[in-house]
This record gives structure tokens, sequence and C-alpha cells, in this order.
């Protein structure tokens, strides 16, 4: 049993770091979202999708590009709370391992 704490209290730690990763990830989504350069090339992007204009294959890319961009980010927790919950479950099963070995 002493093993299986060690192991969930390692999670336990990496879990807490996984917190203050998620709030600097989404700190600099916001920051990159408010990037004059990235909003002109969203819209360029968005333009160039909407009319239909001549193939121009850097903006076919760069809309697939964009488009994983937004698919994995839709893929990350928006803030720490999922992470917190673990933290505390993991927590408390350290708590009921202890207090029944």
């Amino acid at each position: 049993m002493d093993n299986s704490i060690e192991k969930l209290q390692k999670l336990h730690e990496s879990v807490q770091r996984l917190e203050s990763v998620l709030q600097e990830v989404w700190s600099l989504v916001d920051e990159i979202g408010e990037d004059d350069q990235f909003t002109d090339l969203l819209n360029k992007a968005k333009k160039y999708h909407s009319k239909k204009q001549s193939t121009d294959e850097s903006m076919e890319e760069l809309i697939v590009r964009l488009d994983e961009y937004d698919n994995c980010m839709e893929q990350i927790p928006e803030d720490g709370t999922a992470a917190v919950d673990f933290e505390d479950a993991i927590a408390e099963l350290i708590d009921w391992m202890r207090n029944n070995q």
C-alpha cells in the first residue's frame, strides 16, 4: 500500500503543476488572440476562405493549420478546475488509503 500511496503523491504533485501550466497556457492563448499580427493573419484566412478566390496553396495550408490549432485548443481544459478536482480526489484517496491500511 505504501508504494501506491507514494505513486499517488507523485501524481498529486504533477496535477498541482498541471493546474499552473493550464493557467499559463490560457494566458498565452489570450495574449496571442490579442496580437495584431496574428489577428491580421486570422482575418486574411477568413477572407480568403469566404471569397472563393483563386487557389492559393499557402493560404489553403494556413487554413488547415489554423483549424488544427483551434481543434487542439478546444481539447485543453479552459481552466484549472479539472486539475483542482483531480488533485482533491487524489488527496482524498491518499487519506483513505492511509487511514485504512
